[in-house]
């Protein structure tokens, strides 16, 4: 694993303007906002884990930060599991959002097009549908990506050295499916 220091230096060689920019702290960040609950939806995949085994596709709802579903799964990029965990979410809310967003992943397909289907014919308000998906820059993609982050801090670590535990102590196989 690389070291503080080694990291600062390559982005000092390979990002000078940004790292003066951040010392000055006079970055322009985005303004995300969302008129109220359940108006955006943004979804994403974690694949951290996926040497173990293990991928999550999460959804939240932007404006609150509620988690509305997280799936673990063998993966996090087929189709048709990310449109089914949607399809899954939309029935147990009683509802669509008025948008979702994902950044343009080919597993997210299947997902915006439900999204788009479901709001041409449930939401007579929206006027043109097409519009009810966001595929955007996963980076772009604020709220779910910071899940991701908080996740990472809080539970990844722990959880990453548990598995390589069981790895050496020959309690877990990665590669076999079953466990």
């Amino acid at each position: 694993m690389a070291c503080t220091s080694t990291l600062a230096m390559i982005n000092r060689t390979l990002d000078p303007d940004g790292v003066q920019n951040r010392a000055k702290r006079v970055l322009k960040r985005r303004v995300f906002k969302t008129p109220g609950p359940n108006f955006i939806w943004s979804a994403d995949g974690h694949d951290k884990l996926k040497k173990f085994g293990i991928t999550i596709y999460g959804f939240i709802d932007a404006w609150s930060r509620k988690i509305l579903g997280l799936f673990v799964h063998v993966t996090n990029n087929d189709p048709r599991h990310i449109g089914y965990y949607y399809l899954q979410l939309v029935k147990r809310e009683g509802g669509i959002p008025r948008r979702t967003t994902t950044d343009k992943g080919t597993e997210t397909i299947q997902m915006a097009g439900h999204q788009i289907n479901l709001t041409e014919e449930f939401n007579l308000e929206c006027a043109d549908p097409s519009q009810s998906h966001l595929f955007t820059k996963s980076a772009h993609n604020q709220k779910i990506e910071c899940l991701w982050s908080q996740m990472m801090k809080q539970y990844n670590c722990q959880l990453i050295n548990h598995l390589f535990e069981a790895i050496e102590k020959d309690c877990y196989d990665p590669n076999d499916p079953v466990e």
